[in-house]
């Protein structure tokens, strides 16, 4: 038995392997083990996921060079070839609607070999993403909590600073006081993408590393939960615990906009 444990979890890292050779760091990505158990111990009953407690998982998250890199490249080769051509045109309207999400296509591109790869080789697996929504319209897993659990982002929680003398001021209707995960190196400058899981892989006797926490007092992380929920919109959260790599100005400029208006912001890589 012990040697069945051993070759499925040798196994899990040559398949983290894999997905680190399509997926590298030079590319702006960072991929992060977990064991199915782990997550489902820290959700409520109706975020677990339906698998053994020693199933392997593996979070993916970008970091600042997706976007100036490997997405850039992405994006002008499209352009070069002409797919994007109606951007010489400025009809930004009608390519908005034809492809909604330029990063979500972009990541999907990067994804498919990894998916095709693990066909071929007969790998049971499940692919989930920070969209990925249930029927019932609720997140089909909790991203920030794969991040805490794994090692990659400290998750910081409104519980930790819910002591007397601080209560969170109201909110817009329908909206929640929420936690925020800020990443050892990037702070704030990073985003939660996609996650596998694989079903008849298994981590018994692995343990994931402790997330390493930037802030360090209640004080700090009562500033940042408060900065996130009310002032998300200019981003100064993404700057708490001094990350030492930020995202660029255009990709600040990118994900300030709403959706429909960031292909104009795109444009301006077409004019280099």
């Amino acid at each position: 038995m012990s040697h069945i444990t051993s070759a499925s979890r040798d196994r899990v890292f040559c398949v983290k392997e894999v997905i680190d050779g399509e997926l590298p760091v030079e590319d702006g990505f960072e991929t992060h083990l977990f064991k199915v158990g782990d997550y489902n111990n820290a959700v409520s009953i109706h975020f677990k996921l339906p698998y053994d407690d020693s199933a392997a998982g593996i979070l993916i998250l970008s970091t600042p060079d997706m976007f100036d890199v490997s997405f850039k490249r992405w994006f002008l080769g499209k352009y070069m070839e002409g797919d994007f051509e109606i951007l010489q045109f400025g009809s930004l309207e009608a390519l908005s609607e034809t492809v909604s999400s330029p990063i979500q296509e972009f990541l999907q591109s990067r994804l498919d070999p990894l998916c095709e790869k693990f066909d071929e080789l007969d790998i049971e697996y499940e692919l989930l993403h920070d969209h990925s929504l249930s029927p019932n319209r609720k997140p089909r897993i909790l991203m920030q909590t794969c991040g805490h659990i794994s090692g990659a982002a400290y998750y910081y929680q409104p519980f930790q600073v819910g002591f007397e003398g601080w209560s969170p001021l109201s909110l817009e209707e329908n909206k929640k006081f929420i936690g925020l995960s800020l990443h050892p190196v990037y702070g704030g400058h990073f985003a939660f993408r996609s996650v596998f899981i694989f079903p008849r892989l298994h981590l018994v006797d692995f343990c994931a590393p402790k997330p390493f926490s930037i802030l360090h007092s209640q004080a700090e992380i009562r500033e940042a939960l408060e900065s996130f929920n009310y002032n998300w919109k200019d981003s100064g959260f993404r700057d708490l615990g001094g990350p030492l790599k930020r995202y660029s100005s255009i990709q600040m400029e990118y994900f300030g906009k709403p959706v429909a208006e960031r292909w104009s912001v795109l444009k301006q890589w077409c004019n280099e």
